[in-house]
């Protein structure tokens, strides 16, 4: 496992979810979209710290929806900002090579 790539692609992802979501006004529903990151057969503590270095925030790994790490990329709002970030992100991890799906739920 490459954990310098894993901290790289999301301070990289994040950086143009935040960019994306910075260039819309923040409309619409607010809602708790994430992105959702699977690193199967990997110490949970290892993927939360990389998760720390890059700068994001993740509780826990969940077991919900699969086994993964909800992932909240830096938005500045919580509405369509928030849907833009994700939808920026996800597309840039998973461009990437990552195991990754995007939750929605609106609040």
């Amino acid at each position: 496992m490459d954990w310098d790539k894993l901290v790289r692609d999301l301070r990289e992802s994040n950086v143009l979810a935040k960019a994306a979501a910075d260039a819309i006004p923040d409309g619409g529903s607010a809602n708790l979209d994430s992105v959702f990151l699977c690193v199967p057969r990997q110490p949970e503590s290892k993927v939360l710290n990389a998760i720390k270095a890059a700068g994001l925030y993740c509780r826990a790994k969940r077991r919900w929806i699969g086994s993964g790490y909800m992932i909240n990329p830096d938005s500045g709002g919580q509405g369509d900002k928030r849907c833009q970030a994700v939808t920026v992100m996800y597309k840039e991890l998973a461009g990437r090579g990552w195991d990754v799906l995007t939750y929605r739920q609106a609040d």
